[in-house]
């Protein structure tokens, strides 16, 4: 099975998996468009790269200086974290050590596992990336201790909404014209991604995003 790139197999929260961290930031090179910022994400950088007295005042700050727009079919893109050559290594790695650990993205956060929308009744499924075999030949760890750690109430709140907003998102999209489409990009970049107070918390935020975004869209279908 793939998924976002990766090797991946089924894991249950029961499992103990072999897994010790190797320190030697193998994962955090070739990892070109393979690293999706997602709204959360950026929303918790900005306020660290802030803090820490970078030159950063919101989250369009960090997706101009630190990702690459890429483009999907739908007609509006998603952001993945830029890369240095020669190795395709992620910006923030520096001397083989994350230099954003305590913000780095929930991808990186929940490696060597990641999440996908569940089923029969669960709100996820866990999965465990295997294409970094070395990475499996030492430690232990549970997998319900893991996401207890590095998968907070906040984060999987945020990922069944995306799960749910991005189906109604598809939907409008799918059904708008071309010019519709040109017209719905500046709002879905401002309310998904741009719209954001660093002094206020996240959810919220995103929930009124959402219903704003919703609302502009229906309008584009509606001709309005």
């Amino acid at each position: 099975m793939k998924f976002e790139g990766y090797q991946v197999r089924p894991v249950r929260t029961k499992d103990w998996v072999t897994f010790r961290c190797q320190m030697c930031g193998a994962c955090c090179r070739h990892v070109e468009q393979k690293v999706m910022l997602e709204s959360l994400d950026a929303f918790r950088l900005a306020r660290f790269l802030k803090q820490r007295g970078d030159a950063i005042t919101g989250m369009d700050d960090v997706f101009s200086q630190y990702t690459t727009a890429v483009p999907l079919e739908e007609g509006y893109p998603i952001f993945t974290l830029q890369v240095s050559s020669p190795e395709d290594t992620c910006i923030f790695l520096k001397d083989s050590r994350c230099s954003v650990y305590e913000a780095r993205p929930r991808v990186c956060r929940l490696y060597p596992f990641t999440a996908a929308p569940g089923t029969k009744g669960r709100d996820f499924e866990y999965l465990l990336c295997t294409e970094a075999p070395h990475h499996f030949t030492d430690g232990r760890v549970l997998v319900n201790d893991w996401m207890y750690q590095n998968f907070k109430r906040e984060d999987k709140e945020f990922v069944k909404r995306e799960y749910d907003s991005a189906r109604e998102i598809g939907r409008c999209l799918r059904q708008l014209g071309s010019s519709q489409l040109r017209q719905a990009l500046f709002p879905i970049l401002f309310y998904r991604y741009y719209n954001y107070d660093l002094e206020k918390p996240f959810l919220p935020q995103y929930d009124r995003n959402l219903v704003n975004l919703t609302k502009k869209l229906r309008e584009l279908l509606n001709g309005q």
